[in-house]
Parts: C-alpha cells; structure tokens; sequence
C-alpha cells in the first residue's frame, strides 16, 4: 500500500492515547535533521531500532512538517511483488493503471512523474524483497526522490545485504529506548496524567514494566487513566499502588514486582 502521507492526528498514538503529545527528544530532533539532509540532497537514510521506541512516529511527523505536500508513506506487511509495488505507486502518484503491454510507457511516466522532487517513507522496511530494493535504488538514482526507510532491529542488516542500495544510503540513525533522564524530562510532558508523580515512582514504573519504551508507556498510560475513571476506583491521583495493579494487568509475567520507592507491604 502506499498513499500520500496525512496529516499528524490523534490516531497516531498507540491506542489512540487521548492528550499525547510528541515529545522533542534527542532521537527525534536528530531525526528532523537527518530528514532534512536527505531531503537538500534528494538522498536517502535508514531509521532502526527496536520496536515500540517511536521511530515511525517521529519520522512521519518530521517528514509531514518538511514535505507535507510532496510525500508518500508506504507499507507492506510481507515481501511485496515489484508489480505490485509498481501498480500502487503509479496509483499514489495519479497515473493510469500499469500497461503490461507497454512497460516501457509506464515506467517513463513513473519517471516523469517523480522529476517533481518528492520523498518516500517506507515503513516495516525489512519486509521488502530485494526485486524492490533495487526498484527502489533505481529511481532514486534517476529522480530526485528522497527516501526514508523505516524498520525494526532487523531492518539495518536487510538493508546492508543490498549492497547497491545500502552505499547510497547517507545516513543510518538508529533507536534506542530512553534513558532514566529522558523518561523524568519527557514522560511527564508526555501526558498530564504523570505531571504529579514523583521522579521516583517514575523510575520505578519505567525500570519494572516500561523500559524506555514509548509504546509501553502508551499503554501504561492508558490503562492508569481507564483504572482512575472507573466508576468502582477508589483513587483520584495516581498512587503506587494503582501503578503496581495496572502493571499486572498489563502482563503479570513481565512485570518486575518490586516494592517502589515509599510504598509498604
């Protein structure tokens, strides 16, 4: 599938997290300016990292804000046939149907089309196959087409065994979870639910069940609030003891069941 790419909305945050916010940390202000290079140099760049850590976030949104008007988003869940790759983009782009009698006419329009510089973004890149890949280098070598290429821990080695496409890649920033400094600066200008909490009880919950991990904390987040608006709750701020329940209904495998900082047995 590949369209153009929509405007930043509430549906971006894992689980439609109400009152989320983007937050500008040290990853996704580099990745602004990663994107921003590769776009004045119509080049391209590779974003891995684990997953849950907000690499397509930041990259859509960071992309949106610099081309929102030039660029498409791409995504398949499994290798994708070049036909098929073919079609959709000659449909992203306006263009008529593939002519399987003329390739040679459709493929100069999907050239003319992209002498107008635009910019890909490629999500779950690891999922491609090479036939791709290599469709890929090839207009980005015969258009000023800029390309993003977005994956988890296994995208950086898929894209370095196409050594053709991985020596035009300029720039391979990698995702790593956040630091304890990063979740006490952005966790609680993440979503107001944490403003109030300690720094301590922070640390905890990231150390126990969050881990540095956007989407986790997506989760977490979500679950808290559900658990402090419940008609039944017995709490109106977020206590350690309401953090510990959500964290076994989160998964009660997982969850380090340490006693947080204060609390009693």
């Amino acid at each position: 599938m590949i369209r153009a790419l929509r405007p930043p909305g509430p549906q971006d945050h894992f689980m439609k997290l109400a009152d989320a916010r983007l937050c500008p940390t040290r990853a996704t202000r580099l990745n602004a300016e990663n994107i921003k290079t590769i776009l004045d140099a119509d080049s391209m760049m590779c974003v891995h990292g684990g997953v849950g850590l907000g690499k397509s976030l930041a990259a859509e949104r960071n992309l949106y804000d610099l081309a929102p008007d030039t660029s498409l988003y791409a995504r398949y869940p499994r290798e994708v046939p070049l036909k098929h790759f073919r079609a959709d983009l000659m449909d992203a782009l306006g263009l008529p149907a593939d002519d399987a009698r003329d390739r040679r006419l459709s493929e100069r329009l999907i050239l003319e089309a992209l002498q107008t510089p635009r910019a890909l973004i490629v999500d779950e890149a690891q999922a491609l196959g090479p036939a791709v890949y290599e469709y890929i280098r090839y207009l980005s070598e015969d258009t000023p087409l800029s390309v993003v290429f977005v994956g988890g821990e296994n995208c950086y080695q898929r894209l370095r065994r196409q050594a053709a496409l991985a020596s035009r890649i300029a720039i391979w920033q990698a995702f790593a979870p956040l630091t304890t400094n990063e979740v006490l600066e952005h966790i609680p200008a993440y979503h107001p639910l944490w403003k109030n909490v300690s720094p301590d009880d922070l640390l905890w919950a990231n150390e126990a069940a969050c881990h540095g991990n956007f989407r986790t904390w997506a989760r977490f987040t979500h679950l808290v609030h559900q658990e402090l608006n419940h008609p039944d709750s017995l709490d109106s701020t977020v206590t350690p003891a309401l953090m510990r329940e959500v964290m076994h209904r989160m998964n009660p495998l997982q969850f380090r069941d340490d006693q947080p900082p204060g609390a009693t047995s």
